[in-house]
């Protein structure tokens, strides 16, 4: 029985981890996108006096759009900030309820993103809210934020299943 639940968590983690890196390369193809952009722009406004109309709006919907897709890939990768002063000073069963518990909460904040993400998408559809210069529609970002907060949701998913089994295991170790 424990056997097929460490596989069942090994094929999700899997997926999910899959499904993050496609989010990350994604990402990493619209900064490259925005890079060129940039150049063009630069290189259009100081040796031919032309920039490209709207370059700097689309700057900051391809930066936006690579920060959401990245987010997950963060997490996953332990790139986020943590601090550990306070749990390393205590025993490994309470450092991990704590830890437990700040998941928990991190969970909860992620899926209110998601939630308000949706709402406001949807509120934006509804709207036909633009951008100024491009006239770029609003609502396909808020949806993109809650794809990308989904995935986040996932990984802290995956991360919570870990730390309850650390949990158990130092458990079983003291014993």
């Amino acid at each position: 029985m424990i056997g097929s639940s460490q596989d069942w968590f090994f094929r999700f983690k899997k997926k999910i981890n899959g499904l993050v890196k496609v989010a990350l390369f994604l990402g990493m193809g619209w900064v490259i996108v925005m890079m060129l952009l940039t150049t063009l722009d630069v290189v259009g406004r100081y040796f031919f006096s032309k920039p490209i109309p709207g370059a700097i709006e689309m700057s900051e919907f391809m930066l936006a759009i690579f920060g959401v897709l990245g987010m997950a890939y963060t997490h996953q990768s332990g790139a986020n900030v943590k601090v550990t002063m306070l749990t390393n000073a205590l025993p490994p069963r309470l450092a991990r309820v704590i830890e437990t518990i700040t998941i928990l909460l991190s969970f909860q904040i992620i899926a209110m993103l998601v939630w308000y993400g949706i709402v406001s998408g949807i509120e934006e559809l509804h709207a036909g809210t633009t951008t100024d210069t491009l006239g770029i529609p609003l609502y396909p970002l808020y949806f993109l934020l809650s794809g990308g907060a989904v995935l986040l949701c996932l990984e802290l998913l995956i991360t919570l299943i870990e730390s309850v089994r650390g949990f158990f295991e130092t458990k079983a170790a003291e014993s």
